[in-house]
């Protein structure tokens, strides 16, 4: 999946790749998909995507919430693709399913 572009090359990383989601050797959404399975996933990025853009401007930066949301937007089309017989790589390259 290509990554969200923001002028804020700080914000743009708290929505593509945030640390507290880097500290195993997986990226949590990527483990996610190895434990719960594909629909799981896309469902809980179907969630999220629309938890961000109800709460936008009232916890965060606007721009940075629509950002979020509309990666997992992305990441759920993604993982659907994906479920239809593409291949999974996770953030770092390594295929996984």
């Amino acid at each position: 999946m290509e990554d969200i572009k923001l002028e804020n090359k700080e914000m743009e990383k708290n929505v593509n790749h945030p640390d507290h989601y880097n500290t195993h050797p997986m990226e949590c959404i990527d483990e996610m998909v190895v434990v719960f399975g594909f629909d799981a996933v896309i469902d809980f990025c179907k969630c999220n995507a629309w938890k961000y853009r109800y709460r936008a401007g009232n916890k965060d930066d606007i721009k940075q919430d629509l950002a979020k949301s509309d990666w997992y937007l992305n990441k759920a089309k993604e993982l659907q693709s994906m479920k239809n017989g593409n291949p999974y790589y996770d953030s770092r390259g390594v295929k996984l399913l």
